[in-house]
């Protein structure tokens, strides 16, 4: 392998991080999961790091948005390297193929899949490195190594009384051979995994000293703020510089693709010369558009698609429809990039890192070896940061002035700028047998491809139609009703693909966001028109799935399902997978004089092995609050092709006193590790309108919620 300056000035900050001691590697992609790197190539392939000073590093090849992954995933390491939890220190992986997901075959974060991805990868990494260990000691104390034993990073030698710590031997257990199928420590003997243990980042973020993107700051830095076009797909026709340069601060005017960068000493001066600009922008792809034309679009293709006749029998034919909707992040997009003529440095909070390498690269006009991206802590993902174009801004500014440039979005061009949840309009039919059980089930689906949108951002328009037909079928619109648990005999997806212009993207949750909404209302609907009780009618409608029933069963006992509440409080339940995980919520609600509240939720996960249960808690809560949010008022409004909204004003995030208490249950068992990020969004929907047709008898079909109890 060729040394570059950048791969040997990052070898020996790793080195010195390590206290030249054990360097192992744990690469998704190759078999070969351990490696001793060689001291000109310790750039790749390092994920754990034990000096001979006793500091253990590990790498997370993960995004930290607030998930707990830094928690994660080291207690998974320090589990099978069997040293205290306490003593493991985390950095952030930079941009680095050998940091791949090996689910999905980029370096990235999202789908809840970093405990399912680095599980098993993770414990070998732990075992194999202790191993080694411990094959030193018995080497030096020349004894057989099944006659050591480990505790806390100590080998013992009993019969002996001889021992060592980790630290003692780093130097000899560097020259063994990696042992390619290590034992792994009996669940039984666990001392963190499965039990919950403080995180890792909560200490610097409740101190400030946690840095995100918005915090970097880098010596001869400028600032940019950005004005892009209102309406889609429009480029800067004309831009009168001289408005913003009488800003006093401000340097540069820089044209975008979209829009126009102001750069000036500081953010505020940068962000006064962008509203002071006089520019004009072309006509745009979604002129005319409108909730209106969406709406009427939408209804017309599913119109042509057609429906089957149910005349005659005991059946529902019923609509539903979701708006899109923003990410509205906590930290607005923002991005810090130095570029030179021979390197480009980048600080993103970015979920993923490899693709924002290659655009920058592509950028700057760079070889990607000569990228270097710097993760940060984000401030807020859900899937929004899995886009790059506020890097590649950043990079545009930055390679047009010369010096290294922080480019920060104000909250209004992160709201009119975002890459929405998709909006969607369902038309669902259901014939009933004479039991009151659903034989037969047709859903038709139409709304925007985020697939589709993606790949032709990331890739050649010509290669969408190839990985659709492929797929030959579109689970970011489809998954959650493409395929239900519910034994309903004859079961139909239509789907049709209908895309207004406006740009969509990743939302917690996905697919399941909005298709858990239609699908659980649907089947509450029918427990109402059968005349029996929704969560035993589910119940009825799964017994070939045991673990929902279990989650049903204790959902039920937790609730208090079935007994009396206070007067004026009401029921409402929903249960769904996502993400290799099955969540199950009730939510307890009131209504008066046309106000909701939503007083507790009860929620059921079953996430398989999980690692530690108070992050598993603390993010089905933070996803119930999230999805109730998004319920009761949130919705991005379309008027002449561009977004209506602009701020939290009017695109109101609930607030702390309308939050409800939220208990939650994590189902115990040896299944495979699911997601826990994200299945929790999709419940609370239906839960909550589940209940408002108790309170009311008035079933919500259409969201979000907003004064339509008025």
């Amino acid at each position: 392998m060729t040394l570059t300056r950048r791969k040997f000035l990052y070898s020996s900050v790793l080195t010195g991080l390590a206290g030249s001691g054990l360097l192992l590697g744990c690469s998704s992609t190759s078999k070969q999961i351990l490696s001793v790197p060689e001291p000109d190539n310790t750039a790749l392939g390092l994920w754990l790091r034990i000096g001979t000073d006793g500091t253990i590093t590990m790498v997370i090849p993960s995004a930290e948005m607030g998930q707990g992954i830094t928690t994660s995933l080291s207690m998974i390491v320090a589990e099978e390297l069997d040293v205290d939890y306490e003593k493991v220190q985390t950095v952030l992986a930079p941009a680095n193929e050998e940091y791949n997901n090996p689910e999905m075959g980029m370096q990235g974060t999202g789908g809840s899949n970093s405990v399912i991805a680095w599980w098993e990868p993770l414990r070998t990494l732990g075992a194999s490195a202790r191993l080694m260990l411990v094959q030193a000691a018995a080497n030096r104390w020349q004894v057989p190594v099944d006659e050591c034993t480990v505790e806390a990073g100590v080998v013992q030698h009993a019969a002996s009384g001889r021992s060592a710590r980790y630290e003692e031997l780093t130097a000899e257990a560097a020259r063994l051979e990696i042992p390619s199928d290590p034992p792994l420590k009996d669940p039984k003997t666990y001392r963190y995994v499965g039990r919950s243990v403080p995180r890792k980042d909560g200490l610097e973020k409740v101190t400030g000293t946690a840095e995100f993107g918005i915090d970097v700051t880098v010596p001869g830095m400028l600032y940019a703020a950005v004005r892009q076009s209102p309406v889609f797909g429009a480029e800067v026709v004309s831009v009168d510089e001289a408005s913003a340069k009488k800003i006093k601060g401000v340097v540069a005017v820089v044209r975008l693709p979209n829009g126009v960068a102001v750069v000036a000493d500081r953010f505020w001066q940068a962000k006064k010369g962008a509203e002071a600009l006089n520019v004009t922008f072309s006509t745009g792809t979604t002129a005319g558009v409108s909730d209106a034309s969406v709406h009427a679009s939408y209804t017309q293709a599913l119109d042509e698609t057609g429906k089957a006749d149910l005349s005659g029998s005991q059946g529902l034919d019923v609509e539903y429809e979701l708006p899109y909707l923003a990410h509205a992040t906590m930290e607005p997009m923002n991005c810090t990039a130095d570029v030179q003529p021979d390197r480009c440095t980048v600080w993103a909070p970015t979920q993923f890192p490899g693709i924002a390498r290659t655009k920058a690269a592509e950028v700057a006009g760079l070889e990607e070896e000569q990228v270097a991206i710097n993760c940060t802590y984000l401030g807020g993902g859900f899937g929004r940061r899995a886009e790059v174009d506020y890097v590649i801004q950043a990079v545009q500014v930055s390679k047009a002035v010369g010096k290294p440039v922080k480019l920060v979005w104000t909250r209004e061009e992160d709201t009119q700028h975002d890459f929405y949840r998709p909006a969607y309009l369902s038309r669902v039919q259901v014939q009933l047998n004479e039991q009151g059980l659903p034989e037969r089930w047709d859903h038709q689906l139409a709304g925007p491809s985020i697939l589709a949108q993606i790949t032709n951002r990331l890739m050649d328009a010509a290669f969408v139609g190839t990985v659709l037909n492929w797929l030959d079928w579109d689970m970011t619109s489809t998954e959650g009703a493409g395929k239900i648990p519910y034994a309903v005999g004859s079961h139909n997806v239509d789907y049709t693909i209908v895309d207004p212009g406006v740009p969509v993207g990743f939302w917690r949750s996905v697919g399941s966001s909005h298709n858990a909404f239609t699908v659980e209302s649907v089947v509450d609907e029918a427990a109402h028109l059968a005349g029996k009780d929704p969560l035993e009618y589910r119940k009825s409608l799964l017994q070939e799935h045991p673990r929902y029933v279990a989650v049903l069963d204790q959902l039920a006992q937790d609730s208090g399902w079935g007994t009396p509440l206070p007067s004026g409080r009401f029921r409402g339940v929903a249960i769904h997978e996502s993400f290799k995980s099955i969540v199950g919520e009730v939510a307890e609600v009131s209504v008066e004089q046309g106000q909701v509240r939503v007083h507790r939720v009860y929620a059921v996960i079953d996430c398989g092995r999980h690692i530690n249960p108070d992050i598993i808690t603390a993010q089905v809560q933070g996803a119930i609050c999230f999805g109730l949010s998004a319920m009761l008022n949130e919705k991005i409004s379309l008027q002449d092709g561009a977004v209506v909204n602009s701020n939290f004003h009017d695109y109101p995030i609930m607030r702390l006193a309308e939050a409800p208490e939220v208990s939650v249950s994590i189902m115990q068992n040896q299944e495979a590790p699911g997601g826990v990020g994200e299945p929790g969004v999709p419940p609370i929907a239906p839960a909550v309108c589940n209940a408002l047709f108790a309170a009311t008898g008035k079933r919500i079909r259409k969201l979000p919620l907003a004064n339509q109890l008025a």
